[in-house]
């Protein structure tokens, strides 16, 4: 036998029974039994609800109430709307914004990812309060101020209303395709767009015909997450919804969860919500699965800067103006409300003070321990997500597994799902044992935030060539060892824009942490939303302006620690 032959019948000699392989059978079952535990589980309890009567017995009864339940149907037409109009906004600016930091010469486009990475960190309800501060139509200080300065006769914004929810969801969500077609566009090799200008084609044809369909996954797989968050969002449409006296699907389930809950009755509403996403999930399969998108060879350069000319100004323009609509205006509401004296009294030295920061410092106030629990939870959130999106989906992409498809299914349907329905699911399968404490809040964080981090890691893994590992196989290396030698070094920047991501999202979680956190597990959301209740609009955006802070330092630490690659591909 040759010494090629010899080498590549290396890996099947060592057989099922070496310790590499009993390793990687041993990580991969561990991340398969955790992914059912905190998704299957709570969503079998779901299901058992939804078709179960109030007296205990089988029925289907629960939908036809569901349908004739008042209200019901506008809501979901509200929701609809809310999902189009939001995955229309979202995509435009998110994919917009990536092309413009990757690939042209705009002045100060490198600062967008730092700023994008505050809008996405900033809690929706917490926005919300900022814009209502900014633009309520008769009391909102950034309508009062243009009202003055230009004398007009009616205030120019109203955020109270269906397009506020919408302008608040799209602020909230447009990070999700940014980050993922940014990632995708730095992992496209730029010599297929030097190799068609140099046939001839110009820079707009090479971008709308090379660089676009490469990155047309990235787009896709961050669409379907905007989808499913905005069907499942719940803070903004809360607020919104109440001030403006309209409900979606989501303020509806509330509704039903409220004393005296109708468990069955939230449960079915859940499931037409778990077929839209399963409806998404093929959708997305139909469209990029017959496609070969890998383009990462190990050695992708960043793409020549396209010379907008004075084009670039308008390009600048579009950037400020995201920047300034989405950071810089309602940031500075919450820091102008955290230090707030006296809501509606003028805004003066003598009104400003920093009482509230002072308070956080009391280990016996609540806040103090909600801060502590926040961190805890979105450190291991963060850090067990990004490890099971690596496994899953190299799981996905890389084997042949029987039902591997089923792990995607799974992932993808715990994000659609309603966080408050979801969270009832979480609280009936461990009710018993785990309710009141934080490991019952990190397997609903976990189950719920994965996707996010998968979708990003799985996404950079199809552009990645299987010859690289297969190269590495051939030459002895084991499983683990070209995981953390050759996969995960590539992998790198989409792994730490999950992390942070993941850390954000959970650091701020609202929904699932009202319905399961106790006395003793208390999170910085549950306290804000607390302080919202009494009133105490300003201890609210003190703790939100905290919030903000500790994603902004790990988002700069992570930055750091992968090489400035979000920036720039090296």
């Amino acid at each position: 036998m040759s010494r090629m032959e010899t080498l590549l019948t290396l890996p099947a000699r060592r057989g099922y029974g070496s310790p590499a392989q009993i390793v990687k059978w041993l990580i991969i079952g561990a991340a398969i039994v955790v992914l059912l535990g905190s998704v299957a589980w709570p969503l079998a309890w779901l299901f058992k609800f939804s078709l179960t009567s109030e007296d205990g017995h089988f029925t289907l009864a629960t939908f036809r109430t569901v349908i004739t339940e008042p209200g019901m149907l506008e809501a979901a037409w509200n929701s609809l709307r809310l999902v189009i109009s939001v995955v229309v906004c979202s995509t435009v600016i998110g994919t917009l914004l990536a092309w413009i930091v990757a690939r042209t010469d705009t002045p100060g486009r490198n600062l967008v990812v730092g700023a994008v990475g505050i809008t996405f960190v900033i809690p929706t309800f917490i926005t919300v309060i900022a814009w209502i501060f900014l633009a309520a139509p008769n009391s909102g200080y950034l309508n009062r101020l243009l009202m003055a300065w230009l004398h007009l006769s009616s205030p120019p914004f109203n955020v109270i209303g269906f397009n506020g929810l919408v302008l608040i969801e799209t602020i909230h969500l447009y990070p999700l395709v940014f980050f993922s077609v940014l990632s995708a566009l730095h992992n496209v090799d730029a010599s297929y767009e030097q190799a068609a200008r140099m046939l001839g084609a110009g820079r707009w044809r090479s971008t709308m015909t090379i660089t676009l369909p490469l990155v047309l996954p990235a787009i896709l797989a961050s669409t379907i997450l905007v989808m499913l968050d905005t069907l499942s969002s719940f803070g903004a449409p809360a607020v919104i919804g109440t001030m403006a006296n309209f409900s979606v699907l989501t303020t509806k389930l509330y509704d039903l969860m409220s004393f005296p809950p109708r468990l069955n009755m939230a449960a079915a509403i859940a499931v037409p919500i778990v077929l839209y996403t399963l409806l998404c999930l093929a959708v997305q399969r139909l469209f990029i699965g017959r496609d070969d998108f890998r383009t990462l060879n190990g050695k992708a350069g960043p793409g020549q800067a396209l010379a907008l000319g004075p084009w670039r100004w308008l390009t600048m323009g579009i950037v400020v103006l995201v920047v300034l609509v989405s950071v810089v205006l309602p940031l500075a509401a919450l820091l102008l409300l955290s230090v707030i004296k006296v809501l509606g009294m003028e805004i003066n030295v003598a009104n400003l003070a920093l009482d509230n920061y002072r308070h956080l410092l009391d280990q016996s106030d609540v806040a103090f321990g909600a801060l502590k629990n926040s961190l805890t939870l979105a450190f291991a959130t963060a850090t067990l997500c990004a490890s099971l999106a690596v496994i899953c989906a190299w799981v996905v992409e890389r084997t042949q597994i029987a039902g591997r498809g089923v792990i995607t299914v799974l992932i993808m349907i715990a994000y659609g799902f309603p966080s408050i329905a979801f969270g009832v699911g979480i609280m009936l399968g461990y009710i018993n044992i785990l309710y009141g404490t934080l490991t019952l809040l990190l397997i609903a964080y976990t189950a719920k935030q994965l996707p996010v981090a998968f979708v990003l890691v799985r996404t950079a893994l199809r552009q990645i060539v299987v010859e690289l590992e297969e190269a590495a196989r051939i030459a002895g290396a084991g499983w683990l060892r070209i995981m953390l030698d050759i996969t995960l070094p590539l992998l790198k920047a989409s792994v730490g824009i999950g992390w942070v991501l993941v850390f954000s999202l959970s650091i701020r979680e609202l929904s699932m942490s009202v319905m399961l956190a106790q006395t003793d597990s208390q999170v910085m959301s549950t306290v804000i939303m607390q302080n919202i209740s009494d009133g105490a609009i300003d201890q609210a955006a003190t703790l939100s302006v905290l919030i903000v802070a500790i994603s902004v330092l790990a988002l700069g630490l992570v930055w750091k620690a992968s090489g400035s690659t979000l920036s720039h591909h090296e």
